[in-house]
């Protein structure tokens, strides 16, 4: 039998990479082997079925699986927001620092399998592993169990602040106004101090009309979600009447 075990070696696969994900991830495992490919970088690569076994392929895989959770997000999360603008939001999302961060929050520099000697770690190799966890998790459990685990650490990790630092509805719906002739103005109409935290209270007057209020803890915050409220309204509207 030994003859046998050299021709088809078994595949062991190692329980404190089920662990990982599980912790990480709050999934529970099918194919623990898709989860260690994905941790694989190049320099470690292993010979199986006549390719080259690492992280590479998953990860291709899992780029787009990103992008079409982000995008679908982003999609069903802002209707009145045209094409360029969601474009952009999502480029902000996936951006290769942003998933480096989270590569590196994860703690995947202790689990991926190096073989680079004493040369140091790279950033983007953390992100690399993440996008190729993504695919070995679209791989293991489908679509609809990978978009909701990636929607939750996304937000948790600050998904719909980065978003919102792309778009400046103040820019956006001033631009609209000279466009259209209209006079924008931004009124304080409350502003208060709770528990050491201000809070300001921002009313949006649009040729004296008032359009939206915002509130926030500065007054940048509120007049920016003053104008993004504001901005629903004016875009959504001319998509109303333009289809009518």
């Amino acid at each position: 039998m030994n003859w046998f075990r050299k021709l088809f070696p078994a595949r062991t696969a190692h329980p404190e990479t089920r662990q990982f994900i599980q912790k990480k991830f709050g999934l529970s495992v099918s194919n623990t082997s898709l989860y260690e490919e994905a941790l694989r970088h190049s320099s470690a690569s292993i010979s199986e079925e006549g390719r080259k076994n690492n992280n590479e392929r998953l990860e291709f895989l899992g780029d787009s699986v990103l992008d079409a959770v982000v995008a679908d997000y982003l999609y069903n999360k802002y209707p009145h927001l045209p094409e360029g603008e969601l474009t952009k939001m999502k480029s902000k999302v996936v951006r290769r620092e942003n998933l480096n961060n989270l590569g590196r929050s994860l703690g995947l520099e202790e689990q991926i399998k190096l073989n680079i000697g004493k040369q140091p770690l790279q950033e983007s190799m953390l992100g690399n592993a993440f996008e190729a966890l993504v695919g070995a998790m679209y791989m293991d459990k489908g679509f609809g169990t990978t978009r909701k685990i990636l929607i939750e650490l996304l937000k948790k990790h600050g998904l719909d602040t980065k978003v919102h630092d792309l778009v400046d509805y103040k820019s956006k719906l001033q631009e609209w106004a000279q466009k259209n002739k209209k006079h924008i103005r931004y009124e304080v109409v409350e502003e208060k101090q709770n528990g050491g935290k201000m809070n300001f209270k921002i009313s949006l007057r649009i040729d004296f009309n008032e359009w939206s209020i915002g509130e926030g803890g500065s007054k940048k915050v509120a007049e920016q979600k003053a104008a993004e409220q504001a901005c629903k309204k004016i875009f959504h509207t001319h998509k109303s009447s333009n289809a009518s």
